[in-house]
């Protein structure tokens, strides 16, 4: 053997004596799984075979986790799972192998056994690992084999149905092994003379003994060289830098009613509340996390689409006063568990879990927690459990707006101290104040002023109320200063929080901070390029930075047919800024085709840009009449800041201008754009056009 084969071999050694040195040992109930014929279904036909492990890795995904085991190893078609009992192991099988009978059918075979395992490089392993593995690989398609320890445990549970098979010889399986099946309805029994698997071979004992022997004398030889000088400098490997970017997939539902849908998203937001306020994570949106709802896409898939290090899923069940929670936080790149936990507790507990769910995920990303930080993770936003139910409710986007309002407003009843609840029926009228044309700002303010105060009031500190002020001073007050203010506050309450650089974003552009803008846009869209709202931003401050091909590059690959609207809007615009008319108007005739007459007024007003500026002059005096019309109705959607902006294209300033005063007057919220705005660059030094940008409150 060559000194480098010796070298090798040594180092082998060294890295399994510096697993013994570092198992620890847990007994658990083992579940082995393995789809029968995948290799050759993939050689066969490739697309259906996909279709097939996407089915089975949701569906084992869901099922262990309501089932409280984690998914430990995966093996390409198969998997070894672990459970803290033997009859939630036995009854995650029954429903895995009922479920997969639905198409596509996978042909699934399950081996369990109960076993000590420990862990190596991630990897669990274990003699009880080896059985359960040997067990699974006598199966036939639609079984379920255990062992004898298996069978004990779940002996006198007449829901289960076991049948002695015989006793086995396994390979590396020192005694034979009693295997039972599940004889239960729909399941297959395999008869013994037609089971094959990883059967014993003749081996001597001798043989054997003399391997052990020799192995045994080879760790004594290098155990203190390598206990004096590997372990050490391995040991060292714990100050590595740890990926501390995470994505939170939407909870499981699985309350028996689907009403309880708003719960499971709830505690989805609410845990992303928490790890908003832990600085040094990179989260991923609320908005990102939502479109990964009912995927079947694997953790993995996920983490290298959105290159995220860890992802954090769960299950919730709400049955009356008590809730079941489960979570796990799961390595990308990996695919083992980094933490889990099973949460059975009173509902009244419900915050103590959502706090110890984040500090649980800054520990396993090993993140030091500020005291004070801590402090407000475990604090409660009411004493009344009813209250924060209501308010859940009203917080779901897909509640109504009449609904959200009784919500928050009984919530408020329930616990007159509750400060989050204030905040978010301030929210409700500011929203209504841009939604709807039935509101004067005055009497938005009105509604949302006194809310706003004692929010504050009872909470200093509370991150949702300084949102809301920021919105409230930005588009209703025109207190560009008191805004920035805001949003600094915000940020440090909830260092973490993606979504608070969009609304920031909002302000830098309006204000031309646009290097503040670029720079932050930039920081976000690094962190997570999957998100709509964050390319639009980099497009807009990639624009107003004297980079109009870099802005348009955003949008390339944008399908209008499958575009959110935020994208649409913003794709439309930058062509008009940027003076790709004839992309403007392609992409304007998409919408039209896709949504009819309902239409806004932003997307209208550009449109009409485009086609006067490609000669197509009757269809900008069609657009111009239609937000004509709507402006005598209602100011909503700033009809007359887009008339504005129409005239100014067209080179009529006097007629931009009056149209600009009545959009002051009526405080049409685009207004708080006014000062950057491209397509008003004609009016820039019209003194009339000054006055306005005056009294709004620009410098």
């Amino acid at each position: 053997m060559t000194p480098f084969l010796k070298f090798i071999k040594l180092h082998r050694v060294f890295r399994y004596l510096l697993s013994v040195m570092s198992q620890q040992h847990q007994l658990v109930a083992i579940l082995f799984t393995d789809i029968v014929g995948y290799t050759a279904l993939m050689q066969e036909n490739e697309q259906k075979a996909v279709g097939l492990i996407k089915h089975y890795n949701l569906t084992l995904r869901k099922l262990v986790l309501i089932h409280g085991g984690k998914v430990l190893n995966y093996y390409g078609d198969g998997n070894l799972c672990t459970f803290p009992s033997a009859t939630s192991a036995l009854n995650c099988a029954l429903e895995l192998q009922s479920e997969l009978q639905s198409e596509p059918r996978v042909p699934l075979r399950i081996g369990l056994h109960i076993g000590e395992i420990f862990f190596e490089e991630e990897k669990a392993l274990g003699d009880g690992v080896n059985v359960a593995s040997r067990i699974q690989s006598l199966g036939q398609a639609n079984t379920i084999l255990f062992s004898r320890e298996i069978f004990d445990k779940i002996k006198n549970h007449p829901e289960f149905q076991p049948v002695s098979i015989g006793m086995f010889d396994f390979k590396n399986v020192d005694e034979p092994v009693e295997v039972f099946a599940l004889a239960n309805a729909g399941l297959v029994v395999p008869r013994k003379e037609e089971m094959t698997g990883k059967l014993k071979r003749d081996l001597s004992k001798k043989r054997k003994t003399s391997r052990f022997i020799l192995f045994s004398g080879m760790m004594t030889a290098f155990i203190a060289f390598f206990a004096l000088f590997v372990y050490p400098k391995y040991s060292n490997r714990q100050n590595d830098v740890v990926d501390k970017s995470i994505m939170v997939i939407p909870f499981i539902n699985m309350s028996n009613d689907p009403q309880q849908e708003y719960f499971a998203e709830g505690m989805m937001d609410e845990v992303l509340n928490h790890l908003y306020k832990i600085g040094g994570l990179n989260v991923i949106s609320r908005t990102t996390s939502l479109a990964y709802k009912d995927t079947k896409k694997t953790t993995k898939e996920i983490a290298n689409e959105l290159g995220v290090g860890s992802l954090l899923e769960g299950s919730v069940q709400k049955d009356g006063d008590h809730i079941r929670i489960i979570a796990q936080l799961i390595n990308g790149k990996t695919d083992q568990h980094l933490w889990a936990e099973t949460y059975d507790r009173d509902f009244k507990d419900v915050f103590s879990i959502q706090s110890d769910i984040a500090q649980q995920i800054a520990s396993a990303l090993k993140i030091q927690i500020d005291p004070s930080v801590k402090e407000r993770l475990e604090s409660k936003l009411t004493d009344n459990t009813e209250a924060y139910n209501l308010f859940l409710r009203a917080e779901n986007p897909a509640t109504s707006s009449d609904d959200s309002k009784l919500f928050y407003e009984t919530a408020i009843k329930l616990d007159p101290t509750f400060a989050e609840a204030y905040a978010g029926l301030a929210g409700y009228w500011i929203n209504r104040g841009l939604g709807s044309g039935d509101l004067t700002v005055q009497e938005v303010l009105k509604n949302a002023d006194p809310l706003l105060q004692k929010a504050f009031l009872l909470n200093p500190n509370s991150a949702v109320a300084y949102t809301v002020k920021a919105w409230e001073d930005l588009w209703f007050k025109w207190n560009f200063e008191s805004v920035g203010k805001a949003y600094q506050k915000v940020m440090e309450l909830n260092p973490s929080n993606p979504e608070i650089l969009t609304r920031l974003n909002w302000y830098l552009l309006s204000t031309g901070k646009f290097q503040d803008a670029l720079k932050t846009s930039s920081q976000a869209f690094e962190n997570d390029s999957s998100s709509i709202n964050n390319r639009v931003d980099l497009a807009l401050a990639r624009f107003f930075n004297n980079n109009p091909n870099g802005s348009l590059q955003l949008f390339e690959k944008t399908n209008i047919d499958d575009a959110d609207w935020y994208i649409y809007h913003n794709y439309l615009r930058i062509c008009v800024y940027t003076g790709e008319y004839r992309k403007a108007i392609s992409i304007f005739e998409s919408i039209k085709s896709a949504l009819g007459i309902d239409i806004d007024n932003f997307i209208l007003g550009h449109a009409a840009v485009a086609y006067y500026k490609t000669g197509l002059k009757d269809s900008t005096e069609r657009i111009l009449n239609v937000i004509k019309l709507r402006s005598e109705k209602s100011p909503v959607g700033s009809p007359c800041y887009y008339i504005a902006i129409i005239y100014a294209s067209m080179g009529e300033n006097d007629k931009a201008i009056q149209w600009l005063q009545k959009a002051y007057e009526d405080h049409e919220v685009e207004m708080y754009f006014l000062n950057v705005e491209p397509l008003l660059k004609s009016l820039r030094n019209d003194m009339r056009f000054k006055e306005i940008l005056t009294k709004i409150g620009f410098k």
